[in-house]
């Protein structure tokens, strides 16, 4: 169904629309259940569907270009009437429809019409779309914005020079040691500097989302984070099992690389381990590749070879984004932070926003966001839009797994002797991001069961756990620049319990990089199937499908750790008896 011509669709949608809209599909619902046959109940979900995908896509191409120009106050005033009156009118209708779907007599047959994981999905969504928080989610969504034009307006000065915090942080990776300190300091000094703003921030949303979780029924706002995550294969314990083979395998192998790092750096080892300086943690000399090799201007043409080399399939979404003005590419002030790939499910396309600085980090991150891209195309076919894009822990197993699938192509950016080093920092980046995204999720944990605690307490906290999963790192008498790391850090502000999903993620990436290495027709096809599923599996029924060992099994974590160690040089988990 083509949803980009949805009846009587108004010049601009209001609140006004949609509740008149919900109103003529909940007037249908007592004929479709009181007739015996299911079809008049399809249908209607049929028209439901279609208002979600023109609700949603009008919402993100809203947000999209409000993340585009944060300063902009036509975009700000239109993302600020979607959150807090259009969402709540939409939320209010959807929650109604979705109570009388899941208790339909006919509710077996729509799912085998949609997909038999439409009903498991839509259950996810009853606790977070319920009425009695929509004040809430309003003052959440105000909040999180609140934090977003913060960071977008953000600038420091680097050895004279005023640069964008994403600038900043990228310049930690510049092969002069002054450089990359003066701006590690300044980055991190910018979120003491606004430490209480943004703790301030954090603070509401913390108490909002747990007033969120109580009105529920729940002791805290942590079962209905997962909920909002749309889990239904893995609950918190399934987490911690998993952060803990993390902590057995990935932690003492990320150890040893900082400490081998710092003997690079140091130039010698004197036989007792060195601890790696955090502003040293971005430049590698072995490894790290120089500042400004990945033109900004030349990105998109040469992400074209890459992709044509990979699958012309895959190819052609890359070139009708570039034809439709799709990618935002460049870093530029008073644009959102950070990157990130969305749809507009009533026209059937597909967007992708990124920060680049002309840095290697940016062709990751390119390749990143065209593997959410890729799946999101493949997937636009499958017809409940609520099906669309699988749950984050899957989806982002399709973009890791391009940046492993692109990798023997990186030539097209890098020198041969270049792209070897990039796939090592590569691998040795996924061992220690596998780290840090623990620390990031033990401390939502703890955050959620904890949610009356100061400021001071939450950054305490913080310390300790990154100490526990990154270790090798020396922070010496300058502690506080530890924990002003988790201020930087949007998902926690914005959305709760993700975090971990990049870890879950990694490991059927990694699995798909294994694959490509002795048969890419493999793990091209594997690759293909798992975007055209999208969201009509859960992650685990997905990872089973696709040939994927499970990321819960801690031999997984395991094997895939001696795979980084043996590619990196370093001893395997059997060889050592430790992790590597």
């Amino acid at each position: 169904m083509n949803y980009k011509y949805y009846p009587n669709r108004p010049e601009r949608l209001t609140k006004e629309f949609v509740e008149a809209e919900y109103a003529k599909l909940l007037a249908r619902v007592e004929a479709a259940e009181a007739s015996p046959d299911p079809k008049a109940w399809i249908a209607l979900y049929g028209d439901w569907n279609g208002l979600s995908a023109y609700v949603s896509g009008e919402a993100s191409r809203t947000s999209y270009q409000h993340s585009a120009h944060m300063n902009d106050a036509k975009w700000d005033e239109a993302d600020k009437y979607i959150r807090e009156h259009l969402m709540p009118a939409y939320e209010q209708g959807g929650s109604a429809m979705l109570a009388f779907t899941l208790k339909s007599r006919h509710r077996v047959a729509i799912g085998k019409h949609y997909g038999p994981y439409l009903i498991d999905a839509l259950m996810t969504q009853v606790e977070p779309m319920a009425p009695v928080n929509s004040d809430l989610r309003i003052r959440e969504r105000d909040l999180a914005d609140q934090y977003d034009k913060i960071l977008a307006s953000g600038e420091v000065d680097v050895l004279g020079k005023k640069v964008t915090l994403p600038v900043a942080r990228n310049m930690g990776t510049e092969a002069d040691p002054a450089t990359r300190k003066a701006a590690f300091f300044a980055y991190r000094q910018w979120f003491l500097d606004h430490h209480d703003a943004l703790g301030s921030i954090f603070d509401k949303l913390v108490h909002t989302r747990d007033e969120e979780g109580r009105n529920l029924g729940h002791a805290n706002y942590i079962p209905l984070g997962y909920m909002q995550m749309r889990r239904t294969d893995y609950g918190p314990a399934e987490a911690k099992a998993f952060r803990d083979s993390v902590l057995k395998y990935a932690v003492p192998l990320a150890k040893r690389l900082r400490e081998q790092h710092a003997a690079i750096l140091a130039g010698h080892t004197n036989g007792q381990p060195l601890l790696l300086k955090p502003w040293d943690a971005g430049y590698h000399p072995e490894l790290t590749l120089p500042t400004g090799i990945a033109p900004v201007d030349s990105q998109l043409d040469k992400a074209q070879h890459v992709f044509e080399s990979i699958s012309p399939r895959l190819a052609k979404h890359f070139t009708r984004m570039r034809q439709e003005g799709l990618i935002d590419l460049e870093n530029r002030k008073g644009k959102r932070a950070g990157a990130f790939c969305t749809s507009f499910p009533d026209e059937g396309r597909v967007a992708i926003f990124c920060n680049s600085t002309g840095d290697e980090d940016d062709v990751s991150t390119l390749m990143h966001e065209m593997g959410h891209a890729f799946q999101a195309w493949e997937s636009q076919a499958i017809e409940a839009v609520d099906l669309q894009w699988p749950t984050s822990d899957m989806a982002e197993v399709h973009s890791m797994g391009m940046e492993f699938l692109s990798m023997p192509q990186m030539t097209q950016y890098f020198s041969p002797d270049n792209a070897r080093k990039f796939e090592r920092k590569h691998l040795y980046d996924v061992v220690s991001l596998m780290c840090y995204i623990c620390v990031v999720d033990e401390f939502q944990h703890w955050v959620y069961e904890h949610p009356n605690v100061t400021l001071a307490e939450r950054d305490a906290a913080w310390s300790e756990i990154a100490n526990k999963y990154t270790q090798g790192m020396d922070y010496t008498g300058i502690e506080a620049m530890n924990y002003a790391r988790w201020y930087a850090q949007a998902h926690i502000f914005q959305t709760p319990f993700y975090y971990i999903d990049y870890a879950i993620a990694q490991t059927g990436a990694m699995q798909l990089g294994m694959m490509n290495a002795e048969d890419h027709d493999k793990a091209l096809d594997t690759y293909i199937k798992l975007c055209v599923k999208g969201g009509t599996r859960s992650v685990l029924t997905t990872f089973a499908e696709a040939g994927l060992r499970s990321p819960f099994d801690p031999t997984t974590m395991r094997d895939l750790m001696d795979f980084a160690a043996r590619t990196l040089g370093m001893s395997t988990y059997a060889e050592s008896g430790v992790a590597a």
